[in-house]
């Protein structure tokens, strides 16, 4: 069984994520580190209020998604990749073993910061579901003609694509979308446009955080969503999570790449269960869970059957 971790982005956080760590000895042992490193106590990061907060919310899913990664390991399943949708890259390449979690939790504490300080209010991201790429494109052309500008942030399935802007340019591309009859269309619970040109000044900046950061190859294989491919290079890997805020996702094309790897488990690590259903839409045939769906018992008997 060749297995992979999707780590989720913005948009799966959900009030009281961290305190379900406390119910193992592994999730303990990380919120205390965390706590040690970041001087506060990040269970206070765990309510509706703290993470309407952008740097909250990042800290909070990178801590809670490397920590189940590890309950994980813990239980003897064993990634043979992993791959990260935005923020989730960052408890992709800590489980990786090419960046030390103390150094991620630091570098998502100041990226969250750079992409709230960009956009404090009035921006955000929004999924237009059952038309194509070329025709959301079409109508991103139609909307900056009357002065709405967005941008194509995700391509998740080829009739999924995740669009960023303004909030006033997005419900009025929403608007056009469900004219065009589109399946839905509508904004997501993420408070900044991610993974266009919106952030590119951002992403410079955020390339200081990581002139002292030191960085090994992974001892698991790591998957950028961002490039569609394998990275083993640390420098690489390096460029990838300093851009990652600004490039586009290429989660379908990622995904069939993995398919073709002989990918035959995909384990989405919590919160969440959005991967897994962009995995079975590309991986049919693979066997996919949302560990947020499943208890540890029955996946670990899943893993002996087939491991």
């Amino acid at each position: 069984m060749t297995t992979l971790f999707t780590f989720p982005g913005q948009g799966t956080q959900k009030a009281g994520m961290l305190h379900s760590l406390m119910a193992f000895e592994v999730g303990r042992e990380l919120v205390e580190r965390a706590n040690d490193h970041l001087h506060e106590d990040v269970l206070a990061l765990d309510t509706r209020e703290a993470l309407s907060n952008n740097r909250n919310t990042q800290l909070a899913l990178t801590i809670c998604s490397y920590a189940y990664a590890e309950i994980l390991r813990a239980h003897a399943i064993e990634p043979d990749y992993v791959l990260g949708l935005s923020i989730g890259a960052f408890p992709a390449a800590i489980s990786a073993r090419c960046l030390r979690y103390e150094h991620g939790l630091s570098l998502v504490a100041q990226r969250g910061e750079l992409m709230a300080n960009a956009y404090p209010e009035g921006y955000s991201m929004a999924a237009i579901i059952g038309l194509s790429l070329t025709t959301v494109q079409e109508l991103i052309e139609q909307a900056a003609q009357a002065n709405h500008v967005t941008y194509i942030a995700n391509i998740n399935t080829p009739t999924q694509i995740v669009v960023s802007g303004n909030n006033l340019a997005l419900e009025y591309l929403c608007a056009l979308a469900l004219q065009k009859q589109a399946t839905r269309a509508h904004r997501l619970n993420v408070n900044v446009p991610s993974h266009c040109a919106l952030l590119a000044e951002q992403a410079e900046q955020f390339a200081d955080a990581f002139t002292a950061i030191p960085f090994d190859r992974p001892t698991t294989t790591y998957v950028s969503a961002n490039a569609a491919r394998v990275l083993y290079p640390p420098a690489r890997i390096h460029d990838d999570l300093i851009h990652n805020m600004a490039r586009q996702v290429h989660w379908w094309e990622t995904v069939a790449m993995l398919k073709e790897r002989g990918v035959t488990l995909a384990i989405e690590i919590s919160p969440g269960s959005v991967l897994t259903g962009l995995c079975k839409a590309s991986m049919p045939d693979t066997i996919s869970i949302a560990l947020d769906n499943e208890n540890l018992s029955n996946l670990e008997a899943l893993v002996r059957r087939y491991g």
